[in-house]
């Protein structure tokens, strides 16, 4: 494979212009946070298969007024100098947002997803989670896998106002009932199977 080239930015840290001109198409994942370009592998096709068929339950669910994404923008925190923005695997936001446009504004987003890789632990269960929770978004989920399942299970988190932080609020291994964002359930199997 030959090597990725990316463009510089204009200036000496990214700024959302310059992250928003980057191909829609790199083999990379990439995010911006705090003015720096983050470069991610891929995830692997189960992965994808996990958050694609989350989602798609997810959205089964979901009240008219929210639009659910895979894999989509969201601008975190807008700051000239040190912009954060992120594309977490599942997003859940208000139809308000033009599904055309890019970033989805994070006072928009009720409800993010992250299903744990191998190669971004830390930043799927430490560095993100703290990023959303610090753009005001209410609740978020973890999806832990494991390549020797029975270790699959869904911790979910809802945002503490008063110490801006999430607190969980449970963990789901078969079954995931909710009544926030808004009432689902969801039969977990399914979602986990090869």
């Amino acid at each position: 494979m030959p090597a990725l080239t990316l463009p510089l930015p204009s200036g000496d840290t990214w700024t959302r212009a310059d992250y928003e001109a980057l191909p829609e198409d790199l083999p990379v994942r990439v995010s911006l946070i705090h003015g720096e370009l983050v470069v991610n592998p891929r995830p692997r096709p189960i992965h994808q298969r996990i958050a694609r068929r989350l989602a798609t339950r997810i959205e089964e669910a979901a009240p008219d007024a929210w639009q659910v994404d895979t894999d989509v923008d969201v601008l975190l925190d807008d700051d000239e100098v040190e912009p954060v923005e992120i594309a977490p695997d599942i997003v859940v936001y208000s139809t308000d947002h033009d599904a055309y446009e890019r970033p989805i504004p994070a006072d928009l987003v009720t409800l993010v997803v992250e299903v744990v890789s191998p190669s971004t632990k830390r930043k799927d269960r430490r560095v993100q989670p703290a990023l959303y929770a610090e753009a005001g978004i209410r609740h978020c989920w973890r999806v832990e896998t494991d390549q020797t399942a029975p270790a699959f299970a869904i911790y979910t988190y809802e945002l503490d106002d008063a110490t801006g932080g999430y607190v969980a609020t449970g963990v789901h291994h078969d079954r995931i009932i909710a009544t926030q964002p808004f009432a689902l359930d969801i039969e977990l199997k399914a979602v986990r199977e090869r």
